[in-house]
């Protein structure tokens, strides 16, 4: 068992004739976590102009508390490392272009109203800023959801043969 602070819940159970015992527990805290699976994108041949690669990312959100969440997603630049002497591509060349419909695996149903559901904002463009990507209101949300994400690469012209890393930092908050 898990001690938290958050707030006491009175337990009464009666031993024997008239005799109560009162304990006082606190509840587990929640459990809440939000994940993307490892994204390759394809290679790219040399060239002079600017090119894209597309690629789809799934988010996974889980959250067991009643008092809502959101998840926001933000890259880190592509960092290359070869022998041809290339750069680094800028996270803001690393854009979100779809967020699908999210879909329960386990837990509590969608509720069109209460989500979790895609943020009326877009969540749209690029990820050198945090985007919001799936939220779920108080009472709603309690589950495991899974969501796609399409995703864009834009390689600059002229980028190096070899192999460019980035890191996607996804993270899950109270609060719709």
């Amino acid at each position: 068992m898990r001690m938290t602070t958050g707030p006491i819940v009175p337990v009464v159970a009666t031993l024997a004739a008239g005799v109560a015992l009162f304990a006082f527990l606190r509840p587990a805290l929640a459990v809440r976590g939000a994940s993307v699976a490892d994204l390759v994108l394809g290679d790219i041949n040399y060239s002079h102009t600017a090119q894209q690669s597309h690629g789809t990312l799934v988010l996974t959100a889980s959250d067991d508390a009643p008092d809502g969440w959101n998840v926001t997603i933000l890259a880190s630049a592509f960092v290359y490392s070869g022998t041809n002497g290339g750069t680094d591509i800028p996270a803001a060349n690393f854009a979100l272009t779809s967020a699908g419909a999210p879909a329960a695996t386990a837990g509590q149903a969608i509720d069109a109203a209460g989500g979790p559901r895609v943020p009326a904002a877009s969540p749209v463009g690029s990820l050198d800023t945090a985007r919001k990507t799936i939220q779920a209101d108080a009472g709603f949300g309690q589950g495991t959801y899974t969501q796609a994400l399409g995703v864009t690469l834009t390689i600059p012209a002229r980028s190096r043969a070899g192999t460019y890393t980035g890191t996607l930092t996804t993270t899950i908050a109270a609060g719709p």
